[in-house]
């Protein structure tokens, strides 16, 4: 295997690349809890996994593909390992990176549903401005909905994970920040043609495939 394909991936039909590697990362941590009797755990490693293979079906460019899963496997080992206890700053961390990381991936899969404009399709300076204030919408959208399930988690079923109105006002601060960032950079992915399908290495520059 060269270094181009180690890096850029197509190793086999089932695993394809690195980021393969991390889904099964989940999907193993899911079964190592499973059998070590926390469900909770597992529970939760096995739906994260599960988002990210729903990610592979969308056949999503490899930045966005990798910045999905890497967001999943920080959410996911981020809470069983207790991360969120033992730094105090990971929770600052999380609500940062992770809306600007899923948030581009959601309008791409809208896209792909032909809800939104694809980011390839047009190139004039509105089309970038709706794909700027759609994928932050949609980022702080999912901010305030994990809010929401905290607060009421809270209440039915005696978690504690909302501390009080600062730590969520400051959670919405910060995926606010997160959200705006992740539309900037898609974006910046749109102006620059690089299309919204993953490429095979060394064909399709700007692919011809309806996404």
């Amino acid at each position: 295997m060269d270094a181009r394909t180690l890096l850029l991936g197509d190793w086999t039909p089932v695993v394809r690349d690195g980021i393969d590697v991390l889904r099964l990362l989940l999907l193993g941590g899911a079964v190592a809890y499973a059998v070590a009797g926390r469900t909770s755990a597992a529970a939760l490693l096995a739906l994260l996994g599960a988002v990210t293979l729903a990610a592979r079906l969308l056949n999503l460019p490899r930045v966005y593909d990798l910045s999905l899963t890497l967001a999943m496997v920080l959410q996911g080992f981020g809470e069983t390992f207790g991360l969120y206890d033992q730094f105090v700053r990971f929770d600052d961390l999380v609500h940062v990176t992770l809306p600007m990381l899923t948030a581009p991936v959601v309008y791409i899969a809208l896209a792909r549903a032909e809800v939104v404009p694809d980011p390839r399709d047009e190139t004039h300076l509105p089309h970038y401005v709706g794909i700027a204030v759609v994928t932050a919408a949609l980022g702080i959208s999912i901010g305030a909905l994990w809010e929401v399930y905290e607060w009421r988690s809270d209440a039915w079923f005696g978690t504690e994970l909302s501390e009080d109105n600062d730590d969520t006002n400051g959670d919405l601060v910060r995926d606010t920040l997160g959200s705006l960032v992740g539309a900037a950079l898609l974006v910046a992915w749109a102006r620059f043609g690089w299309g919204s399908v993953r490429r095979i290495p060394g064909v399709n520059t700007r692919e011809d495939v309806s996404a």
